[in-house]
């Protein structure tokens, strides 16, 4: 597990996999930015029996709080392409009075050092709508850079996005 102060990044477990497949088809707690598409309960079991949602490819966690134990939402890394030394970080807060509490910001800084000190990666990056102020904000209180908008970028929904990329180097974390 990894721990923050108001926040604990814990790997989901199999006894996790109902209530995951129940939150994924809860549209409603998805809000405006969260892809749309559905994963079914054998779907989601498959995947989670290859590899528990960890590789050096990908991987997911839930964000849980200190206290309680409770899930507060999950947060994922990827391989973005072969070619570069980089991973994406995707993240979401399931109930909407959990958000804007700090909670997304301190496990993004929590999951990017953890993957800097880890694994053989050089940046990480978040790609975030350009109308999702909220997210971006999280990508500037996690330390992230600004570096350009890919236009076009998103198709979700029905509507095509513009989104924005904020990265973060290895050297600016670990020095």
């Amino acid at each position: 597990m990894l721990k923050g102060k108001n926040v604990v990044l814990r790997p989901v477990r199999e006894s996790d996999l109902p209530f995951l497949v129940e939150r994924n088809a809860e549209f409603e707690h998805r809000g405006e930015w969260y892809p749309h598409h559905y994963f079914s309960e054998p779907t989601v079991r498959k995947e989670f029996e290859k590899d528990g949602f960890w590789s050096d490819a990908h991987g997911m966690l839930f964000m849980t709080d200190p206290e309680s134990g409770d899930v507060l939402g999950e947060i994922h890394y990827f391989k973005t392409v072969h070619y570069l030394s980089e991973l994406e970080i995707a993240y979401r807060t399931y109930d909407p009075s959990s958000r804007r509490k700090g909670i997304t910001s301190e496990s993004v800084r929590i999951l990017t050092r953890y993957l800097f000190e880890s694994m053989d990666v050089r940046r990480i990056r978040l790609c975030i709508a350009t109308d999702n102020a909220a997210s971006r904000g999280v990508a500037e209180k996690a330390g992230y850079a600004h570096e350009g908008t890919q236009r076009s970028a998103w198709i979700n929904n029905g509507r095509v996005y513009d989104m924005e990329l904020y990265a973060i180097t290895i050297g600016d974390v670990l020095g």
